[in-house]
């Protein structure tokens, strides 16, 4: 029973974050989206992933900035006066399960 109740709980932990990837190094108001998963922000995090998907197609919809979904203030950092780059963020963000194994030692 102990294993069940573990696994249950295990189950009920695992959350969705809404991510977006690293501005480009490279590219002037772009995103480098084939950077490691490690490497990519979360800006919220979700219950389920229908809710976060919807969340995800909001801000593609409507090519807002992933930033303005952030309510921890740690990526405060991120400059939000880029339009272009806000889009690219929109356009490039995606929802991931919290235990994905690509997220492994973030």
């Amino acid at each position: 029973m102990g294993n069940l109740r573990r696994h249950a709980a295990a189950l009920a932990v695992v959350s969705w974050y809404l991510m977006m990837p690293p501005d480009s190094a490279r590219i002037p108001h772009s995103v480098d989206s084939t950077a490691p998963l490690p490497r990519w922000s979360i800006v919220a995090n979700y219950t389920s992933q229908e809710s976060c998907e919807k969340a995800l197609a909001d801000i593609q919809n409507t090519q807002r900035d992933p930033l303005v979904l952030d309510t921890t203030g740690r990526l405060k950092r991120f400059k939000r006066d880029d339009v272009a780059l806000g889009i690219a963020r929109a356009i490039k963000s995606g929802c991931v399960e919290s235990d994905d194994f690509r997220l492994k030692g973030r």
